[in-house]
């Protein structure tokens, strides 16, 4: 994802690509009215100019989950004259927002930075509530499209966009402070009608003011006329779906929480009652102790036998001890290099930006032309829905072959192409600089949890003495997460210095010779830019740029796996009952194994995690997926680097599934109610 250390990076961008939107939006009068009609016409055809200019995101579980979320808040819309469709962007930045016709896109950044389907909930609701109270049609969309046109330039920080929307609305107040108001407590109350837990809008913001908080915040400077976070807070607190709930209301939420898997959340909940000895509440409790506790009298009891005990002369314990040790060394190194790497990085990035810019404000050489000529002849929108217009959210995935040779001479589809491309590098290159280098204390992290029992001269307990099995293998594959994090930089700047290079081609193409005379007193007419060799040079930085991002979370996806393992949850039928619950909603239609069935599998709890989100992705079963995966002898997420498919959804997944036994509310002042 984006963070403060990529903002200067984007605003240069930004500086130069904001002004066009301001000329583009001068020529547009806002509408007064505007039917349905004109409203889905309209929309459907920016609809289509975003897509066409965008990466869209086909991922299985990605769009399945947007989607399905989405689709249960539109069953409770209020506006029955417009249909929902949901898109997925490939943009790292934390981002959502809604155009004319009831079409939300959602940024891949969004996905990775929610905890839960009540928090997504939280945010599609919000931008359905702009759809939904008409603030959309008050004006044209042409600023969001331009922002999404130039979608690594789109927003100022990276939460800037969803406290209020899109750079190109921050340029020019599209939504004003009443709207978003209106939009915050149309979404609680539609996430609140579809069963989603109310309270997760409060913690979406209560986040976001941790990530960019105060009053001298980058998100607050662009958001003048706009509530900062700590207001929003305060608003949505006051609303009916959360003021003075009562004791009954939060045991609903808490039992909603309960079934999605989301057991830590739903328990620091229902602690929270002052009627913990209600028959209800007590039986509900039971139950999360039992999902989360490993040890102790309130555990589910432990049923592994173990004929001798692991002492601290035991040979795989001091093996291990040995190997942990190791690994830790080699994170702490990678981690000094990382950063190192990464500031480096980021300097050749601020080099490659600043020749973008050159040439996008036209302050090159006279012969050179960028916005004069090609940039204003804008791609026309299609009429009809593009891929991704669909209920469903169905979309092509990203192209990752050489560009078309004929289009290249055509003015308005080259540029776009070439926008796209240069987006497409740009994202994930800067996702994998400012990202990268903190994963590699994860691992330290993890290692270190690791470490901390073996350490101790008792006996390790009948968890440790279970997790000891793994280790091997665990510490394998975080010792292979550090090395793909420090190789993800590299190939990152790798994909920069392709970029340099698809600058000097995107430069020849664009300068032209003087106009010639024709003899007759009048010169010659110009033949539009051959963009092809400029349009394969972006495709190769793109490739190397994409394949330094999967790499970056298919590392990240190991060291999850791992902590996911590290839970225990193999530790009782009961246990395991639970997990396989939490497996089951996450992962729509596969065929969870039961408790008998995951011991025969003889896999660790994190890789059939793994197991499961591949299962959802390629329509296999578990078993042959983890046939798959032992045949290969290499982790899950290693064959899913191999067979190159989108480890961000990877890790997103396995994300969800560990916050659904760490998560907390976000939300403060959680007051203690009773019943009634």
């Amino acid at each position: 994802m984006l963070t403060s250390e990529s903002t200067p990076v984007i605003a240069r961008i930004a500086a130069a690509l904001l002004a066009t939107a301001f000329i583009l939006q001068a020529t547009v009068a806002p509408a007064l009215a505007m039917s349905t009609a004109t409203e889905i016409s309209e929309g459907t055809a920016e609809n289509a100019e975003i897509d066409s200019t965008s990466i869209v995101i086909s991922d299985p579980f990605l769009t399945s989950w947007t989607n399905q979320v989405g689709a249960n808040l539109a069953k409770h819309r209020k506006r029955q004259d417009i249909t929902y469709r949901f898109t997925v962007l490939d943009d790292p930045s934390i981002n959502a927002f809604a155009i004319k016709g009831g079409y939300v896109h959602v940024n891949v950044g969004l996905l990775n930075f929610v905890s839960s389907d009540d928090e997504l909930a939280a945010t599609l609701g919000h931008e359905m509530g702009h759809v939904e109270m008409r603030h959309v049609v008050k004006g044209s969309n042409v600023n969001t499209v331009i922002g999404i046109l130039t979608a690594i330039a789109a927003i100022v920080s990276p939460v800037a966009s969803v406290l209020g929307a899109l750079g190109g609305e921050l340029a020019t107040d599209k939504y004003s402070r009443s709207d978003e108001l209106q939009a915050d407590h149309y979404g609680l109350s539609l996430m609140a009608q579809a069963g989603y837990d109310p309270n997760a809008a409060i913690d979406v913001m209560t986040k976001l003011g941790q990530m960019d908080a105060g009053p001298e915040s980058r998100a607050d400077k662009a958001f003048l006329d706009h509530p900062v976070p700590s207001d929003r807070v305060s608003h949505l607190a006051g609303y009916p779906e959360l003021d003075r709930e009562s004791g009954q209301s939060l045991l609903a939420d808490a039992i909603h929480d309960q079934s999605e898997g989301r057991y830590s959340y739903a328990r620091s909940e229902l602690t929270s009652l002052t009627n913990r000895d209600d028959a209800q509440v007590a039986e509900h409790i039971a139950q999360l102790d039992y999902a989360l506790r490993e040890s102790g009298p309130k555990a589910a009891p432990d049923g592994r036998v173990f004929r001798t005990a692991v002492d601290v002369n035991d040979p795989a314990r001091i093996s291990a001890i040995k190997a942990i040790k190791g690994a830790q060394v080699t994170a702490a190194a990678s981690t000094t290099e990382a950063k190192a790497g990464s500031r480096k990085g980021f300097d050749e990035l601020q080099q490659v930006v600043h020749k973008l810019n050159v040439l996008q404000s036209g302050a090159g050489p006279p012969n050179l032309r960028w916005a004069a000529e090609v940039s204003s002849a804008s791609p026309q929108p299609s009429a009809t829905p593009g891929p991704s217009a669909s209920p469903a959210g169905g979309a092509p995935s990203p192209g990752g072959g050489l560009p078309p040779v004929g289009p290249t001479r055509t003015t308005a589809t080259g540029m776009a192409t070439l926008e796209k491309l240069i987006t497409g590098t740009l994202n994930p290159i800067n996702d994998v600089l400012a990202t990268a280098p903190g994963l590699t204390v994860g691992n330290s992290d993890a290692l270190h949890e690791m470490l901390d029992p073996l350490m101790d001269d008792a006996p390790l307990t009948p968890k440790f003495q279970a997790l000891l099995a793994y280790y091997p293998a665990m510490i394998s594959d975080l010792n292979g997460s550090t090395k793909g994090l420090q190789a993800s930089i590299e190939l990152a700047r790798g994909a920069i210095a392709q970029a340099d290079d698809a600058v000097a081609a995107t430069r020849a193409a664009l300068e032209v010779p003087p106009p010639q005379n024709n003899g007759m007193g009048t010169p010659a007419p110009r033949p539009p830019p051959d963009l092809h060799a400029a349009l394969t040079a972006w495709t190769a930085a793109m490739q190397t740029a994409r394949r330094a991002q999967n790499v970056m979370y298919a590392a990240q996806s190991a060291t999850l796996s791992s902590e996911i393992t590290m839970l225990d949850v193999l530790s009782s039928p009961e246990r395991y009952a639970a997990y396989r619950k939490a497996l089951a909603f996450r992962f729509p239609g596969v065929d969870i194994p039961d408790y008998q069935t995951a011991i025969a599998l003889g896999v660790r709890p994190g890789e059939l995690a793994c197991a499961a989100w591949a299962a959802l992705e390629t329509g296999k079963s578990i078993q042959t997926v983890v046939g798959g995966i032992k045949a290969s002898g290499r982790s899950c997420e290693a064959n899913a680097l191999d067979d190159a498919m989108m480890t961000e959804s990877m890790e997103i997944a396995l994300g969800l599934v560990y916050e659904d036994y760490v998560d907390e509310p976000q939300h403060r002042n959680v007051t203690a109610k009773s019943s009634g």
